[in-house]
């Protein structure tokens, strides 16, 4: 080991984690447990249920991602589960950026409707 920086050479960072995670089980074990935290958007949801729901689990993440220390290694196993929590947080995207029109269409009607009751 290199004085100071506790690495020795032609080891670093990936040799540690492939000493420490054979067969990539640590990150296979990371993306199951993100993909369990990570519920699809409740169907027909409302904002504040929307909302809620995820706030829950980008707290979960949150507590996840923070025990882990890069870099992590994805094998060719874990590629199914990295492209399933993709495709799960597309669909929240999609759920918030819906959500997100529905409270700006709400808005809109509202300061019509505050308008037309003033003009009469």
């Amino acid at each position: 080991m290199t004085e100071g920086d506790g690495s020795s050479a032609g080891s670093g960072p990936r040799a540690t984690l492939a000493r420490e995670d054979p067969g990539g089980m640590m990150t296979r074990a990371l993306l199951t447990r993100l993909l369990d935290v990570t519920p699809l958007p409740p169907a027909d949801a409302g904002v504040a249920e929307l909302l809620a729901t995820f706030e829950v689990a980008i707290a979960e993440r949150a507590a996840i991602l923070s025990e882990i220390s890069p870099p992590i290694t994805l094998s060719e196993m874990d590629r199914p589960l990295l492209i399933e929590l993709e495709r799960r947080q597309a669909l929240w995207q999609d759920a918030l950026a819906s959500a997100l029109r529905r409270v700006g269409e709400q808005r809109m009607a509202t300061t019509q409707l505050r308008a037309y009751a003033g003009a009469g």
